[in-house]
């Protein structure tokens, strides 16, 4: 469970996030601060399948915030090789750049980095000039 922060230059918007991953389905849930359901988003066998709330605010997009996670928790090596022609990705002591034709797109900086999950990470998507600041809560680590 994470607690996302979202920056803009006009708003900032919080909420839950609840993350189930493993190598072949991801689960997330979006919810209010007062635990509301704001978005489930699931992908499993080939098939993805959103809803969202009318509370969901607009410049939130749950496809999106996957994208985001996968950028931020992701192997390298994963979202290395499902990249395509123009992207590339490069890592550095805790901070992951994605590049699109030598532009800078996003930048992910991992503000306390731990050995299975980090706590705390911040996300510029310089493309659609947000901000994310993601507080994991909790998490369990379930081999498969």
């Amino acid at each position: 469970m994470q607690q996302v922060t979202g920056t803009w230059a006009d708003r900032t918007e919080s909420m839950l996030v609840i993350l189930e991953l493993d190598s072949k389905r991801i689960a997330m849930v979006g919810l209010s601060n007062d635990g509301l359901s704001l978005f489930n988003w699931r992908y499993d066998e080939g098939k993805v399948v959103s809803d969202t709330s009318l509370l969901l605010p607009k410049n939130i997009a749950p496809n999106y915030m996957v994208a985001d996670m996968q950028l931020s928790y992701w192997p390298v090596d994963a979202l290395k090789s499902s990249l395509v022609d123009g992207w590339r990705l490069e890592t550095q002591a805790n901070k992951r750049i994605l590049y699109f034709n030598n532009t800078k797109r996003a930048e992910v900086t991992y503000l306390e980095p731990d050995a299975d999950w980090p706590r705390a990470v911040e996300l510029i998507n310089y493309q659609y000039h947000y901000r994310l600041q993601i507080k994991t809560l909790s998490y369990d680590l379930i081999p498969e």
